[in-house]
């Protein structure tokens, strides 16, 4: 059991403090404009002002209730919505999804 409540503490935390940053770090630098310490530095950052900030000014405007329903919601619409402006950017195909069989980088 303990090593269960281990994974979802580490998957939690990278859900919450991580992937939405990044994925609006992708909007705001290209993928050549800084590097990845950089990157994952403006990733926390972004993640810890723009999670809490979305969700207050929801709960405030509309009087939405703060649960973990609704933060995840609000999380994946933050990183929908950054996949949404790169891909009106174009440059979704900046973002490297996985490796080929041969060890070679493999866009969409």
């Amino acid at each position: 059991m303990k090593i269960l409540e281990l994974l979802i503490i580490i998957f939690g935390s990278v859900f919450v403090l991580f992937l939405p940053g990044l994925a609006w770090s992708f909007v705001f630098f290209k993928k050549e404009e800084i590097d990845v310490m950089e990157r994952v530095a403006l990733s926390f950052g972004l993640s810890i002002t723009l999670v809490p900030l979305t969700v207050f000014w929801l709960n405030l405007l509309f009087d939405i209730r703060i649960n973990i329903v609704t933060v995840t919601v609000v999380i994946l619409g933050l990183i929908g919505c950054a996949l949404i402006v790169l891909l009106k950017m174009g440059r979704f195909s900046q973002i490297k999804i996985s490796t080929d069989e041969k060890g070679g980088e493999r866009k969409i």
